[in-house]
């Protein structure tokens, strides 16, 4: 299968659902909206598309990127751009496979449900033999897979390499207000750098363009994150992967769509290099300790707690910066931001990863933020807004953590539990008030109802033990206390 020629794209186009070739995508005018049984691979084939459509297709301006978004591709146009990278996107390829190496070394085969992250590897597992089970799959789910994995997923363990990003990093996409007509193709073209911006971020004279499984990384080797170029980069694979086919036809247990052939197991080999630096992932927001006026452990974005996605979105749309942090968006946010926003589209931010544990998948995080209209002159507003609702739970915890100490129960982490549930729906609401002129009245009226919520949470979480004369003793103590904080918060 060929990325760039083959119909591998899975999408729904009314109520059909079909197989495409990149070229029909960019070069017709057509509506598709992509089509798999996975929130994560649906997202990962995206990511997919637009790596492709960023190394090949890089817009040299501002200008050419809308007029990319607005009119499809020339079929002779796509032809003669994808000429020369025919070799290096295939997946069957006898020597360089699509992010693969030839000739892995591997005691055992491993299934190739390892590569769909969050199912087991193994097939004994008897809570996915009915359903979930992935025996066999066709190339289109593999190749989207095999990209998920490389960049999206922790490592398959120790010994392995995680990703450029590190271990389950954000991702952030910007689908703009055509998102509701389902047109894929100006989505790409919403997350595709211009060449100015690439040339800000990479470092021309330095870099490698050649993808790692044609330019294999050298084990053990030491390299510099300037060194990476874009295509390099954005299709890095950390870890030594070589699929195995059997002849078909079959069923693909993922997209459920019949195949000449399918892959059932896959071999991996770990080796160990280091790279010095970070590189800078269009994809992903990063984050930043500030010392001396200086940057320190600069990392990307990603989900470490079970706190939902709307606590991180000051960091993914806005960026921050404090006396002992800092934060800023993805290169493509602020891009749509200074190309796209100013001319009134509204940004409906994609914010996609995965939370884990070492090499395991604890949950999947992929979630949509309808940011209002008018963003220069909202933004304040809604991340004052972020900021006193996270106020507000560290205080709601604080006060209950040492309730917990002198009554008993340990109820602070169900009362941060409770509060996220309680708050998510306010912080959608709040977006989407934001559209009125009235910013500062919605965001008092916001604020009042964070406060009443946590006020409920902490007398529910407290009342089974104010029986008691302790208990009712201690209430009063942190009830008055939890109070004057809100209070100050307010002022």
């Amino acid at each position: 299968m060929d990325l760039l020629q083959s119909p591998w794209i899975p999408v729904r186009e009314d109520a059909a659902v079909s197989h495409i070739s990149f070229e029909q995508l960019l070069c017709s005018p057509n509506r598709y909206q992509l089509s798999l049984p996975r929130d994560d691979m649906e997202f990962a084939a995206l990511q997919l598309l637009i790596s492709l459509a960023q190394c090949i297709f890089t817009p040299k301006d501002r200008n050419e990127l809308v007029q990319r978004m607005r009119q499809p591709l020339a079929p002779e146009t796509y032809r003669q751009a994808v000429e020369p990278y025919r070799a290096w996107f295939v997946l069957d390829h006898p020597q360089h496979p699509f992010m693969q190496s030839r000739g892995v070394k591997a005691k055992e085969i491993t299934p190739i449900q390892k590569l769909f992250i969050g199912l087991p590897e193994g097939n004994n597992h008897a809570l996915f033999n009915d359903q979930g089970e992935i025996g066999a799959v066709c190339d289109s789910c593999a190749a989207i897979a095999l990209f998920n994995q490389a960049s999206n997923c922790p490592s398959f363990g120790g010994g392995f390499k995680a990703n450029l990003r590190g271990s389950a990093p954000i991702t952030t996409f910007a689908a703009g207000d055509h998102l509701r007509d389902d047109h894929l193709r100006e989505m790409l073209w919403f997350n595709v750098l211009s060449q100015d911006r690439v040339d800000y971020l990479l470092i021309p004279q330095y870099i490698n363009n050649v993808p790692v499984w044609v330019d294999p990384i050298p084990a053990k080797g030491k390299m510099h994150a300037y060194e990476i170029g874009l295509l390099r980069g954005l299709f890095w694979q950390p870890a030594r992967v070589e699929l195995l086919a059997t002849a078909g036809p079959q069923r693909c247990d993922a997209c459920r769509q019949t195949a000449e052939r399918v892959y059932s197991g896959f071999r991996k080999e770990k080796f160990v290099y280091d790279i010095e630096g970070l590189w800078p992932h269009p994809h992903s927001p990063k984050r930043w300790d500030i010392k001396k006026d200086t940057k320190e452990r600069e990392r990307f974005l990603s989900f470490t707690t079970q706190a939902p996605a709307w606590t991180q979105l000051n960091h993914c749309a806005f960026g921050q910066m404090h006396d002992k942090e800092g934060s800023e968006p993805s290169p493509i946010v602020t891009q749509f931001h200074q190309v796209f926003n100013i001319q009134g589209r509204r940004l409906i931010l994609l914010v996609a990863g995965y939370r884990n544990k070492q090499a395991s998948v604890l949950e999947r995080r992929h979630e949509l933020f309808s940011m209002p209209e008018d963003w220069d002159n909202k933004t304040p507003y809604v991340e004052h807004g972020i900021k006193y609702a996270l106020a507000v739970k560290q205080e709601l915890r604080g006060k209950l953590y040492g309730f917990a100490k002198e009554v008993g129960p340990s109820v602070h982490e169900t009362a941060e539990r409770q509060f996220y549930h309680a708050t998510e729906p306010l912080i959608h609401e709040l977006l989407r008030k934001m559209d009125y002129p009235e910013g500062k009245a919605v965001l008092d009226d916001f604020k009042d109802q964070v406060a009443r919520l946590a006020r409920e949470v902490f007398e529910s979480l407290t009342a089974p033990y104010c029986h008691a004369p302790k208990g009712l003793k201690y209430f009063l103590v942190f009830k008055r206390s939890f109070e004057a904080a809100l209070a100050k918060l307010n002022a």
